[in-house]
C-alpha cells in the first residue's frame, strides 16, 4: 500500500489516501469486491465530503488461473513488456492491459465466468455491426447460464449507459475457433478490447 497526497477537485483541499499498486484477488476478496462496485478509486473528501475518482497503476493476479491484469490509466500503448512489473513469475501468466475501472471489473467478471475475452470482443464485435451501432461500447455483464446467454452492457460514445443486449451462448462458442487464429505475444501485457478485435479481423479478411 502507498499513501498519497492528493487534491479534491471540488474544494481543492488536501487529501491522504490510500493507494493499492498490487491485488491478489483470492487473497484479497474485498478489495476485489471494491473494483466491482467502483469503491476502490473512490475517494471522500473529509472537508466537503464530496467524492472523487482516482485511477492509478495496479497490477491485478489470480494466481489460480495464472492471469495478471495491469491498470495503467496513462498507457497510450497496445503492448506493454511484463517486464516492467520486475515480476519473473508472471512470464506464464496470460497478460491483459487495461486503462480504464470498466475495462478491469470486465476482466474479472469474465475470469468469474470462466470465459476467454479474446472471443468475449470478437463477440462484442458481431453485435455491434448488428446493432449498426460502431461507436457504441459494450460491456460483458452477465452469463446467464439458464438461458444459455450472453448479457452485456450498452453504452454511448460518452459512456452513458443506453441499455443491453444479449447473444446467445453458442455464438461464443463458434467464435471460440476463429479465436485461436489470434495469438498474443507471450510475456507482454496486451489491450484485447473491441479495437484489438477489429484489428485482427480486419487484417484476417485483408489476407
Amino acid at each position: 500500500m502507498q499513501e498519497a497526497a492528493l487534491t479534491c477537485p471540488h474544494c481543492h483541499c488536501e487529501v491522504t489516501h490510500t493507494l493499492h499498486p498490487f491485488l491478489d484477488l483470492a487473497k484479497h476478496p474485498k478489495q476485489k469486491l471494491a473494483i466491482l462496485t467502483d469503491s476502490l478509486f473512490s475517494v471522500t473528501c473529509p472537508s466537503c465530503t464530496k467524492q472523487f475518482t482516482v485511477l492509478h497503476e495496479l497490477l491485478v493476479v489470480d494466481e489460480t488461473q495464472q492471469v495478471a491484469l495491469l491498470l495503467a490509466p496513462r498507457s497510450q500503448v497496445r503492448d506493454l513488456d511484463g517486464a516492467v512489473t520486475g515480476r519473473q513469475d508472471l512470464q506464464a501468466y496470460t497478460l491483459r492491459l487495461v486503462t480504464t475501472s470498466a475495462a478491469l471489473k470486465e476482466k474479472i467478471l469474465l475470469l468469474d465466468s470462466n470465459l476467454d475475452d479474446r472471443t468475449i470482443e470478437l463477440c462484442k464485435l458481431y453485435l455491434a455491426m448488428y446493432m449498426q451501432k460502431p461507436e457504441v461500447q459494450l460491456f460483458f455483464a452477465e452469463h446467464q447460464t439458464q438461458a444459455n446467454k450472453l448479457l452485456f452492457s450498452v453504452l454511448d460514445s460518452e459512456g452513458a449507459l443506453e441499455g443491453s443486449i444479449e447473444c446467445e451462448y453458442e455464438l461464443y462458442n463458434q467464435l471460440l475457433e476463429t479465436t485461436q487464429q489470434f495469438p498474443l505475444q507471450k510475456g507482454f501485457f496486451t489491450a484485447v478490447d473491441q479495437t484489438w478485435a477489429y484489428e485482427r479481423i480486419k487484417n484476417s479478411a485483408d489476407r
